[in-house]
């Protein structure tokens, strides 16, 4: 059993070397095997094999996940493997054209069922991250979740006044309990720019008994309870703009019933000549709340909360972005916000392929720059204040290099403070209104060299903190890249130069 996985990637390996089908053929093959290992610590897996019969559309994928501790330090060195290893297998069919499936396995999900999971761990509800209600196989291990059984069913688009529609349903329930989550909807196609998606969901369970770590803990120790959650969410693209919302109603036995709520907008305005299509500059805006009683999809009450967001982008030639963005968040509905994270980022445009083979640029260029700030206020006797810097350069080598070198510097500053009396609130932004006392500081410096199939990084750095002296840290990189693949191999410090580890990767793949 030790050495299934092993045995079972070898042989998937040979596969490899094995040259890709002749088009037209009635069947296509493909292969994945990627892993990790990590000095005297755990051994990761990952192998996918896909079959598709082309005429119908069809694929077939069975996946298989491993993740163990395999110290070599030790005699023998699975010896502690069966309380801490986790293994999973997986396997769904596909029908390409529609997008339907049917899984069984570790799931990962996104969309409306995954947004009203738990909103406060997922980024602001802007718009344009919009996705519809999905699920597909879980690419990484995981040791919280179980496997569970999966249907979606979409039908094809169909023409009905001047107009493409599809509906599609859901079926999702974990495989030790029948108690199936149902969600379905329609999506419409009036043109190629205006597009309509409605979906809604529905789940029930009977959650489990919650102790008490003491005797005012919230929330309190509950019985078991019948938990039942109903979402909706809505999605209207258009040429110059779109809106996005979701809702979600919960109704838990001995808790009471939440709601939870997100709307988002996106405004892309025709600016310029740009022949009746949108602009480059858009303008997102996003808001979410939930009240104390909202119980989320995972059965867990992610507690009451709101949040706003905001965002300008400029997308410019050769690939260049400009944004601003702030994000600020409060404890509930018309209280004060303590609680923000604001960015500001430029990538320039890439170099032109002329200036590049004349060689005619500046050999050292900015290729992008980022600053952020974040405050966290919600005691105001520790407010704890932070800014991050990046700068990103590129440096041509001469020309028998043929890679320029990349160069990421990048450093925080961490700092407390304390607020004034509570009728002197404190700013949602680390605006400096107080004394600070330094926290922590922590500067990077990556390097990357990239020649033909190879790849060189290296990295050091250096922090310190209020409560333990400075410490360096230092990695270093070495990949091979081919046809069918990856090897790479990395030595790092966490603590140099007194600790050192390994690690292996590989990727082995024919698509």
């Amino acid at each position: 059993m030790k050495y299934y996985i092993l045995c079972a990637m070898l042989v998937m390996g040979a596969f490899q070397a094995i040259n890709a089908e002749a088009p037209g053929q009635l069947f296509n093959w493909g292969l994945w095997w990627s892993g990790s290992w990590e000095e005297n610590r755990v051994l990761a897996n990952r192998g996918e094999f896909r079959l598709g019969f082309t005429p119908a559309a069809l694929l077939l994928r069975g996946q298989g996940l491993d993740k163990r501790p395999l110290d070599f330090s030790v005699s023998p060195p699975w010896a502690d493997e069966k309380s801490k290893a986790v293994s999973s297998l997986g396997a769904g069919l596909y029908h390409k054209s529609t997008g339907s499936r049917m899984l069984y396995g570790v799931l990962d999900e996104w969309g409306l069922s995954a947004r009203i999971r738990s909103p406060w761990i997922r980024g602001a509800p802007f718009a344009e991250s919009h996705k519809p209600l999905m699920a597909d196989l879980k690419t990484v291990t995981s040791s919280t979740k179980e496997a569970e059984a999966y249907l979606y069913a979409s039908s094809p688009w169909l023409d009905f006044a001047d107009t493409s529609w599809r509906g599609f349903a859901s079926v999702q329930t974990r495989v030790s309990e029948f108690k199936p989550d149902i969600a379905g909807g329609l999506e419409a196609l009036f043109d190629r720019n205006t597009q309509l998606l409605l979906e809604g969901f529905f789940t029930e369970s009977t959650l489990p008994k919650k102790k008490s770590s003491s005797w005012f803990s919230d929330p309190p120790a509950l019985p078991e309870r019948d938990f039942r959650l109903y979402g909706i969410g809505a999605l209207f693209n258009a040429q110059y703009w779109s809106v996005s919302s979701d809702w979600a109603y919960s109704q838990t036995f001995a808790w009471g019933s939440g709601i939870y709520g997100n709307a988002g907008v996106l405004i892309r305005p025709p600016f310029g000549d740009n022949k009746g299509k949108a602009g480059p500059w858009s303008l997102s805006l996003a808001a979410d709340g939930a009240n104390s009683r909202f119980i989320g999809r995972d059965g867990t009450s992610p507690g009451e909360g709101f949040r706003t967001a905001g965002k300008i982008e400029y997308r410019g030639q050769g690939s260049s972005l400009f944004r601003i963005n702030t994000t600020l968040r409060c404890p509930g509905m018309g209280q004060s916000f303590n609680r923000s994270s604001s960015g500001l980022y430029y990538r320039l445009p890439a170099l032109s392929k002329k200036k590049e083979a004349e060689g005619s640029a500046f050999p050292l260029r900015l290729t992008r720059v980022s600053l952020e700030a974040e405050r966290n206020a919600a005691n105001p006797e520790k407010i704890l204040d932070g800014i991050d810097a990046a700068v990103g350069l590129s440096l041509r080598l001469p020309a028998i290099i043929g890679s320029p070198l990349g160069i990421n510097l990048s450093g925080q500053v961490k700092g407390l403070c304390a607020a004034d009396p509570p009728d002197n609130p404190p700013s949602p932004y680390p605006l400096p209104q107080h004394e600070y006392l330094f926290d922590s500081a922590k500067a990077s410096c990556e390097i990357t060299l990239s020649p033909g199939i190879f790849q060189f990084r290296t990295k050091w750095g250096y922090s310190v903190s209020a409560k333990k002296d400075g410490q360096w840290d230092a990695s270093l990189s070495a990949a091979m890249r081919f046809k069918h693949g990856r090897l790479s191999v990395k030595i790092a410090s966490p603590e140099f130069p007194d600790e050192w580890n390994c690690t292996l990767s590989w990727r082995v793949e024919k698509k």
